[in-house]
């Protein structure tokens, strides 16, 4: 066996991998030869943003650490911008990646896809960079890296392996035991926190990301409390926005700042109170209440609002401790205080956009899964259509690139097959990773449910635009865009057309929701510059 090989068996045998994304390379071989004898799935991408990419759209449905397999160099490095986002979001990620030669390593002799330290270049976007030099080091990095996902803040890990290396003879890797249980929260502390949610008049809950996999612990401490959950973008559906105690993702609106601003106890579960949530407004976050913070992540405690108790612990369990230890309380008006936070004021941009979200909102069944891209549709999409279930919506605006939504999709849907998933894009975004159609033809040839994309077309960069209006600045290369994508769209083997109006656009996604295969429906922004 090459060590190679050795690697597959070892992620597939004891990591429970079965699909791995990437371009096989001359260096990789000996990886491909191990995802072969392993009968593992292989997506092949069109270029290695998409395999990040897809990486991370599969592990945010599945929950389990999308892999990508690189070539050395422009491998790893085109797959950076993924990569980065999965760092953003606290997305599970595993890069494993070819490198120079063991005796290139660092030494600057120009050889094929030599970057000097291909390690230090991804580190600080990744939990666990590192260049294995030795098969005996792959066991431990792994157990490292999985100690990682299942006790703290989940990160991708990079791992580098030499072409030399990952051809030398090897017998079977021998995996190491790793660290499976997360941390528990200090009882003392769980104890005071309940006490403050028990004397709470006007408590409100915020979740997270961070708070992803505790739907069912989150949804019972808010009934128990009778409190209101506000969910930012990574959370959206967490609690589903049907539910009374649900306010869903509107925290950049007046009504529910007003409203966290006035609660007296705030639990803030699993997020970073990060700008990214609030820049629809852009409107200042005040909490002046007692703030009561629950987060893996030790050093998010206190950034950038400091906790009146932190708890540094899982969210699950420590919902679900906080559950046993609070006591119900008549008088908290939570369904009603909801109702009014609800009632907020949007954009008249938005409610420019809301017959084309109703329409959108139409097509939807209660397993469609929705990736937005940076587009102003989908801007809108994420704080107007209701999710109404956990891990239904992958909105990943923490790094807030473009592109990601078509090849997300594509990972969403190869982690959850039988689910209909609808990626929404701007015509300029699009741009960045269209060639992944051709991949989403693939993916989708051999299993009955679909996949959508929606182009939001407005002639070019509008948010862009728009902002260099603003600025009063004349507007240069905002206007770039693609002259015909039902054509392109055609060609790589999707059903495609344009729409004009939102009523076209509610027929063309229920079909498209109903046929096997690829559907690209392009609509028309009325309000965009003419084409």
């Amino acid at each position: 066996m090459k060590f190679g090989g050795a690697i597959l068996d070892l992620l597939h045998r004891t990591y429970d991998v079965d699909t791995v994304f990437g371009i096989p390379g001359v260096h990789t071989i000996e990886l491909y030869r191990g995802v072969h004898d392993a009968a593992l799935t292989s997506v092949v991408p069109r270029h290695e943003q998409g395999a990040g990419f897809m990486a991370d759209g599969y592990a945010r449905v599945t929950g389990r650490p999308g892999v990508c397999l690189l070539v050395s160099g422009p491998g790893m490095l085109n797959a950076l911008t993924p990569i980065a986002q999965a760092w953003h979001d606290s997305v599970p990620m595993l890069v494993v990646a070819a490198t120079t030669a063991t005796a290139d390593l660092k030494r600057g002799r120009g050889p094929l896809h030599d970057v000097g330290d291909q390690a230090a270049i991804a580190e600080q976007v990744t939990g666990i960079s590192r260049t294995i030099t030795d098969p005996d080091e792959f066991a431990q990095a792994m157990a490292d890296a999985a100690t990682l996902w299942a006790t703290g803040r989940p990160r991708p890990v990079h791992l580098a392996v030499p072409v030399d290396l990952l051809s030398a003879d090897t017998g079977p890797i021998t995996p190491i035991a790793h660290e499976t249980t997360p941390p528990a929260a200090d009882p003392a502390l769980v104890a005071r926190a309940a006490g403050l949610l028990d004397g709470a008049v006007r408590p409100l809950i915020l979740a997270g990301g961070g708070a992803g996999r505790a739907a069912a612990q989150l949804r019972a401490l808010a009934e128990r409390l009778d409190a209101p959950v506000i969910t930012t973008g990574n959370a959206k559906g967490l609690l589903p926005e049907d539910h009374p105690l649900s306010i869903g993702t509107l925290l950049p609106f007046a009504p529910v700042l007003d409203l966290l601003a006035d609660a007296d106890v705030v639990l803030a579960v699993g997020t970073e109170f990060s700008e990214i949530d609030r820049l629809y407004t852009g409107a200042p976050l005040r909490i002046p209440g007692a703030l009561i913070r629950v987060d893996i992540d030790p050093g998010q405690l206190d950034e950038p609002v400091p906790a009146t108790i932190g708890l540094a612990a899982d969210a699950a369990t420590t919902l679900d401790a906080l559950t046993q230890t609070v006591s119900t309380s008549p008088g908290r008006l939570g369904a009603e205080r909801t109702a009014t936070a609800r009632a907020v004021t949007f954009t008249a941009q938005t409610q420019g956009h809301r017959p084309w979200l109703d329409a959108v909102r139409s097509s939807l069944t209660p397993d469609s899964l929705v990736v937005l891209d940076s587009t102003q549709l989908a801007y809108s999409a994420l704080h107007v259509v209701p999710a109404t279930s956990p891990g239904s919506w992958l909105a990943p605006y923490g790094l807030g690139t473009l592109g990601p939504a078509l090849p997300m999709g594509i990972g969403a849907r190869v982690g959850r097959p039988g689910a209909p998933v609808l990626a929404v894009a701007g015509d300029g975004g699009v741009l960045f990773t269209l060639p992944e159609l051709a991949t989403a033809v693939d993916v989708t040839a051999s299993t009955g449910t679909g996949l959508t994309l929606l182009v939001w077309d407005n002639r070019g960069y509008a948010e862009i635009r728009d902002s260099f209006d603003r600025a009063g600045a004349p507007r240069v290369g905002t206007e770039t865009s693609a002259h015909d994508l039902v054509a392109i769209a055609a060609g790589f083997g999707a059903h495609a057309e344009r729409v004009d109006d939102p009523a076209a656009l509610a027929t063309a996604l229920s079909a498209a929701a109903e046929r096997p295969g690829v559907s690209v429906v392009v609509a028309t922004d009325p309000t965009g510059p003419a084409g």
